[in-house]
């Protein structure tokens, strides 16, 4: 993999992006899947083939415990069941990194297990986070 030489670009691109994914208006999401506590929306993407996501919940934790869950590093692994590894390939800052993970098959591997290599991002936004992989 080649490096990425300055991240900062790409870094505040994707934020633009968060921030503008998070504007659209709440009538162009339907909701995927609600429980008492959080509901995660969805909506077909403009810009790849597959569906965008947002999330929001009600969570009574410190605030830094449950972005440590979210962000890439070893809590993913203890909730993110389809997650077999992980290794944090280069750290740009503490909310931007560039990480490798593999998942599990699924339906007795007729879904083979798959690698990918992401460039991950959180960032504060109003009363919360924008995170994006």
């Amino acid at each position: 993999m080649d490096p990425l030489l300055n991240p900062a670009p790409l870094a505040s691109k994707l934020r633009n992006t968060l921030v503008r994914y998070h504007s659209i208006g709440d009538g162009e999401w339907r909701v995927a899947k609600k429980t008492k506590d959080a509901t995660v929306w969805c909506k077909p993407s403009e810009e790849f083939s597959g569906y965008l996501y947002k999330a929001q919940g009600v969570v009574e934790d410190v605030t830094n415990r449950i972005v440590d869950h979210i962000r890439p590093g070893p809590y993913r692994l203890d909730w993110d069941s389809l997650m077999t590894s992980m290794d944090i390939m280069e750290t740009f800052e503490e909310n931007c990194c560039v990480m490798r993970y593999t998942t599990a098959g699924q339906l007795w591997n007729i879904i083979a297990p798959r690698e990918f290599i992401d460039f991950s991002y959180t960032t504060s936004y109003e009363d919360g986070l924008l995170t994006c992989g």
